[in-house]
């Protein structure tokens, strides 16, 4: 919580190790100990005492001598602290901060102008604290336009913008902790309330995968729970604002739609599907407005930025097939175009992905929920070809709504591992998709075939 003399910050470029700080600078420190080592044995000490809370609770929660306001009293505590600290090993809330001041400030399009155009951007503590100030903002345009108006209401100065989308966090957390508890399951409640990866990666780090994984949640919760006749129109008008954060919402949409197709549903139920879904995109396009018209201005340049972000391949599967299959060819001393590999991958996992969604469309769609949470799973995990731990929170706000089965024990195995999402490590390449994806969900299948033999 450290703020830095002016006179003795020190903005290096492509430095190895840098402090996010409340002064809004970059700034190295110097030390003893090396600063890096300092930061990643902390993230490492909180990201561990997380767990241990949360398996020490977990024995209380299935001795059933906790209630709902105890759970509840102790997450308000683990939530603030989370939201008054300061992000670890993520630049995103900074990014959120600089798009907002793209727009109040500079009054750019951030889809079409990237920061590292303005003038002295690195000098500038609204602008020079995240990693991405060459690329084109990859966000939904609700999200980009929220950036705006906090930006804008907090006058413009980095710590109250700071402090405000922290707040938006806290405040849509204690929001689905309000609709988890109307479930009345005392476990479902604390592997929420108490999840770390919610509390890291949604609180801590500020992403806004947690804002959009509520509104997902919202959409599904009135699908099942609201007894309000219009429970149609407002879940889909949820689900379509979750998009306008982040676009992964757009695949739940058309499950629910051949769902309802297959039962033959009543007329009325479609006409507020229908009147949901247009609300909501009226809404993005009420939103979208500014940006849509600075599109006619696209230049080449602007649009091989959009493109070139829309071909990034990170610390996902593909990107771990990749690496193997990188260094096999350069042991073998074989020649391959790199380009060519990765378009091969991604084509083969996203056709691959594609013919089992549409399996799943077509199906005869038992549980319904479950499909749905099975096609964000594979989709997120396994299909993207740029990923993130945080992606998991649009995915495992599901659990209270899945049965204690194979895929909610997978879920809350991911939501434990990918605590330690190892991002000091380069993004750890295959170590990070191996060990904190591919080995959980491994070890639950197997854990879940031995179970079944045994009975």
């Amino acid at each position: 919580m450290i703020t830095f003399n002016d006179s003795k910050i020190t903005n290096i470029e492509n430095i190895s190790k840098s402090i996010y700080n409340l002064a809004g600078y970059k700034a190295l420190i110097n030390t003893n100990i090396p600063y890096k080592l300092i930061d990643d044995l902390f993230f490492v000490f909180i990201s561990s005492s997380l767990i241990i809370l949360f398996f020490l609770g977990y024995k209380i929660v299935q001795s059933n001598t906790i209630s709902h306001g105890a759970i509840i009293k102790w997450a308000v505590l683990f939530s603030v602290l989370m939201t008054v600290s300061i992000p670890s090993h993520s630049s995103d809330l900074f990014g959120y901060i600089a798009r907002g001041a793209q727009q109040s400030i500079y009054h750019q399009n951030p889809y079409l102008e990237t920061v590292d155009n303005i003038k002295d951007y690195r000098f500038n503590r609204m602008l020079c604290n995240f990693s991405w100030p060459h690329q084109p903002t990859t966000y939904g345009p609700v999200f980009i336009f929220i950036t705006k108006a906090i930006v804008y209401l907090s006058n413009n100065n980095f710590l109250i913008s700071f402090i405000n989308f922290k707040l938006l966090n806290l405040t849509l957390y204690f929001l689905l902790i309000l609709f988890v508890s109307k479930l009345n399951q005392t476990k479902d409640l604390f592997l929420i309330a108490w999840n770390p990866l919610i509390l890291i990666q949604g609180l801590w780090n500020c992403h806004n995968d947690l804002v959009s994984g509520v509104f997902i949640f919202l959409g599904i919760y009135m699908l099942l729970k609201s007894k309000n006749n219009n429970k149609y129109f407002w879940s889909i008008f949820s689900l379509v604002l979750a998009f306008g954060i982040k676009y992964v919402s757009a695949l739940i949409i058309p499950v629910i739609t051949f769902y309802f197709l297959q039962k033959r549903t009543d007329a009325k139920v479609f006409v507020n599907l229908l009147l949901g879904f247009c609300s909501g995109l009226l809404l993005i396009l009420i939103f979208s407005m500014d940006y849509l018209i600075s599109f006619r201005n696209l230049s080449i340049s602007s649009s091989n930025e959009l493109i070139s972000n829309l071909g990034l391949v990170h610390q996902s599967l593909i990107a771990a097939v990749f690496t193997v299959i990188k260094y096999i060819c350069n042991l073998s001393n074989l020649q391959f175009n790199p380009d060519k590999l990765q378009f091969i991958l991604k084509s083969s996992f996203y056709i691959t992905f594609l013919v089992f969604y549409f399996w799943v469309l077509f199906k005869k769609k038992t549980n319904l929920i479950f499909e749905i949470t099975l096609v964000l799973f594979i989709f997120i995990a396994f299909t993207l070809a740029k990923f993130h731990s945080w992606y998991l929170l649009n995915l495992i706000v599901l659990i209270p709504f899945l049965q204690p089965r194979f895929l909610k024990n997978i879920l809350i195995a991911l939501s434990l591992s990918h605590v330690y999402a190892l991002t000091f490590l380069d993004q750890a390449k295959i170590l990070n998709f191996v060990s904190m994806t591919m080995l959980p969900v491994l070890f639950m299948f197997f854990k879940e075939k031995r179970k079944e033999g045994s009975l």
